[in-house]
Formats: structure tokens, sequence, C-alpha cells
């Protein structure tokens, strides 16, 4: 911590060049009590065997080291790298105090708690950023001394109590979107796309994940690049082929960019959450993107239909987000009774900030946001699925290998509308009426049959008469039967 041009350089802050400012302060000042949260929390009882914070230490080193390397101060990653030096710190701060890790147990015991508490408080004061204000140390907490020399005696600090602070409305920072990719999805948020099996789901993450990772404009706006992990829980053999798909297409290298793939990972369990954030400070810089691929395969042995499972879920991909200020995006199935919404516990969606259903019709593929928390909802998005033939690649037959790539179109999303099924399944009594409906047609060789006729045959299989109207006129509407004048017939195939 150093005096320079009579400004206060931060000892945290990456040098004259790259000055501080509240927005660096501020997540500073949030990575480090992050970290004093956990180490306060997972050290105080540690298993012997498996406890080794040394470890920790280097490794918050070593990421530190890499996000100063990889990103310094290039623009938009100012915020994340000081974040996961306030992270780096709070370790340093903790494991430097002492010598032996017998020491380490006997002190994090009975002076941790009272040392979070002093942090927390420190993280609370107001940001002046000509004064400067380091966070507080384990060895400067009153009765430090003491309790490393008699821990047996020491009582325990009470746990710190969560400080509630209003902010008058007016004083409220506005700030417009910061967006990753210009109308669809804000950076630092949780979204999900979901959709029938084989429209292209998939497909469409690819897509935006290769943007994302390579700059490559999104509908003619510019995409500010960033590094991607793509959790690829489902079709991880033709991965391979889908993103070469995509460069073969677009015209657009891949080769040393900053996109990373992860096998699948059951991110509601803590031990395999730990490794996938491990995974990531050890090969990728702060990224921008995550996008777990399918949330079925990323679910865990959960209930998807339960809200406890699903908030797990829910809390997973907000701890993810919060590490690294990134986006998360979901690939998700449609429900099984209503494929107008996502599969699962309605829990899901209350905690969206963006949602997009995907669906596919006779006149291409349409993109419909259900859902934008904090920024207008964009028009309905035609786009198709293209063959993209894989240069040099051939199947065991010597034929050539193909994949497939989304392309944006200027198709009247207004006739893929029109083109879409219906998306909801015919209930019991419209199944047993479009069956009697077939029958009568088939049997009568005209290919019509009144409707009185049908009424009769759907009263003798239990369907009353009041159910008989709704039954006709929802089968007329899902365009399944057309009834004229009292006749009935099916629509030309």
């Amino acid at each position: 911590m150093v005096a320079m041009n009579g400004r206060a350089i931060l000892h945290y802050d990456d040098g004259p060049d790259c000055p501080c400012n509240r927005e660096k302060e501020r997540a500073y000042r949030q990575g480090f009590v992050e970290e004093a949260r956990r180490v306060v929390r997972e050290w105080g009882d540690p298993d012997d065997d498996a406890f080794d914070p040394w470890a920790e230490i280097a490794t918050a080193e070593r990421t530190r080291r890499r996000v100063r390397q990889r990103l310094g101060c290039r623009p938009g990653h100012e915020v994340p790298a000081a974040r996961a030096r306030g992270r780096h710190h709070a370790l340093a701060f903790v494991t430097q105090a002492w010598d032996e890790v017998s020491d380490l147990d006997a002190f994090d015991r009975h002076v941790m708690p009272a040392w979070l508490l002093a942090v927390e408080r420190w993280t609370e004061r107001p940001i002046r950023m000509q004064t400067i204000s380091p966070p507080p140390r384990p060895q400067d907490i009153e009765g430090a001394d003491a309790a490393r020399a008699e821990p047996a005696e020491a009582e325990p600090a009470p746990p710190p109590a969560h400080r509630l602070k209003l902010t008058r409305a007016d004083q409220i920072e506005m700030r417009p979107p910061a967006w990753l990719l210009r109308g669809m999805l804000e950076r630092d948020t949780f979204a999900l796309v979901f959709g029938d099996p084989g429209t292209g789901k998939s497909f469409l993450a690819i897509d935006w994940a290769c943007r994302v990772a390579t700059g490559t404009p999104w509908r003619g706006h510019g995409v500010t690049p960033g590094p991607v992990v793509y959790v690829a829980g489902e079709g991880q053999q033709g991965f391979g082929r889908r993103i070469r798909a995509w460069s073969e297409h677009h015209g657009v290298s891949l080769i040393g960019a900053p996109l990373f793939v992860a096998p699948a990972v059951a991110i509601p369990e803590m031990p395999q959450l730990g490794e996938l954030a491990v995974a990531i400070d050890e090969a990728v810089a702060p990224p921008a993107l995550i996008v777990l691929d399918t949330l079925a395969r990323c679910f865990g042995g959960g209930d998807e239909n339960s809200t406890q499972d699903m908030s797990r879920f829910v809390s997973a991909c907000d701890a993810l987000r919060r590490r690294y200020g990134c986006t998360i995006l979901v690939v998700h199935h449609t429900g099984h009774a209503d494929k107008n919404r996502a599969r699962g516990a309605i829990a899901l969606k209350a905690a969206l900030d963006a949602e997009y259903r995907l669906a596919d019709g006779e006149a291409g593929l349409k993109l419909t946001a259900t859902k934008m928390k904090d920024a207008e909802t964009p028009p309905p998005l035609g786009l198709e699925l293209v063959s993209v033939d894989l240069p040099g690649l051939v199947d065991d037959y010597g034929n050539p290998v193909a994949s497939a790539a989304i392309e944006i179109t200027d198709a009247d999303t207004g006739a893929i509308e029109s083109q879409v099924k219906s998306v909801r399944p015919r209930g019991k009594w419209q199944e047993v009426g479009l069956s009697i409906a077939r029958r009568l047609i088939r049997r009568g060789g005209d290919g019509q049959v009144t409707v009185d006729a049908w009424r009769d045959a759907c009263e003798r299989e239990g369907m009353v008469r009041q159910n008989q109207h709704r039954v006709l006129e929802a089968l007329s509407k899902r365009g399944d039967i057309i009834v004229t004048d009292g006749e009935m017939s099916l629509p030309t195939p």
C-alpha cells in the first residue's frame, strides 16, 4: 500500500495505470468477505486428513497471478479481477498469521468469528477513494494472543449478526443494461432456453457460446469477448462436430478461443460444485458465460418437480454467478403436460432473469421470450438449422460427415407461429373424440360424417353432452377436424 502522486493507491490494485474506483473497491470488499465467510464456516472444525490451508492459499495466489497476466486492466474485466484479489487476500490474511497447522486450528476456533465480525463491519464502511481503508487482520483482533496461548479457556465469539441497511429510493444508482448479447442476454444474470427434443436448443446455446468466446457479432451488434465454460451434459460425442460446424458456417476460427468444455456436473452437490469452481479457476480467467446443457444432467439426484430440490439448483447457479460475475445459461426441456413452459417446479422460472422458448414448425424455428425481468421483451426471432459439411471428416465407410448450425432468418414469425404445432397435448376426451371421428369417417367412405352421429358415438363411449361441445370446439380449433354445415371431415394431409 503506497502513496503516489498525492493519490492513495490501494495495495490490492494493479498500479497507477489501472487506478481504483468505487466499483472495483466494492468488488474487492465483496470477494474478501465472501472468502472470509467460507474460511470461518469450513475451517472451524477441519478434517485432519483433508484439511490443507497451504494448498488453498497457493491455488488462490496462482489464480490471482493468472487474472493479472491474462486480464490486467482490459476494459470490462477490472471488477472480476478486483474480486479475485479480494478472495486471495482473505486467504492470505488468515494463513500468514501463524507458522504451524496446530496453531491454525486453535487460532481459527477462538479468534476467527471475531475477525469475521470485524470484516463484516469493514465491508459496510462508506467508500472514500482518497482514504485507505484496508481489511482487518486476524492478529489485530483484540484477545488473539490470549486465544492462541490458552485456547481451552477461551469462549467462542458470538456469530456475526446480519445488518440490514436501508437505501433511500432517490439514492439508488441506475445503470443501463449491460448486454452480453444485445437484446437477449445481460451480463451477470440467470437465463434459460427450453424446447422439445430435437428443436435445436443445444445448437442455439453453442452459437451464443461461440460468439461470446470469439467476439463474433450477434445480429449485427458487437459482442464483448470473454471466456466461456460449456458444461456439456448431453451429446458430448457430437460437441466437437457441432462447434466445428459453427466455425465452418460462420468462417470464424476457434483456435485459441477461450471456449472450455466440461462434463456433466451435479451442481447442487457441494463437492461437485466445488470441483467445477476449482477447474474453472485453474483453466480460465473469470468466465463471462457458463452454459449448463442440460438442466437434467446437471441437476443431480433430486426431483425437478420438488420446489426444495429446484431451489438448491437455483442457489448453486447463483453461487457460480456471484463468484465470477458471469451469465448462467441453462438448456432445458419443455413440460410433459404443458409445452408452453419449462419442465419442473415453478421456482425455476421465478428465479430467472430471462427465459426463451424454442419451437419447431414446418416453416422453421421460432425463438420467443417468455420472461424478461428487467429489460424490454425482444420480438420473436425466426431461426433455422442448416446442414454443414465438415471438410476432411469421413465415417468408417468413407462417407462425408455433416453437422448443423443455427442461422438467423428473415422469415415471417407469424407464418412460423401458424405452422408450429399446438403446444398443449390433447386431453383424455379430446383423444376419444378424435378417435371416434376418424373411425366413423373411414367407415362412411365419402370422407364425412354427421356431427349428430359423432355425438351419439361419443355418448356410447361415456362422454356426457356438456363435454361433447367443448371437445368438438377444441378439436376444430386445433385443426384436427373440419366442421361445416353439420358435417365433420378430416383435414387434407
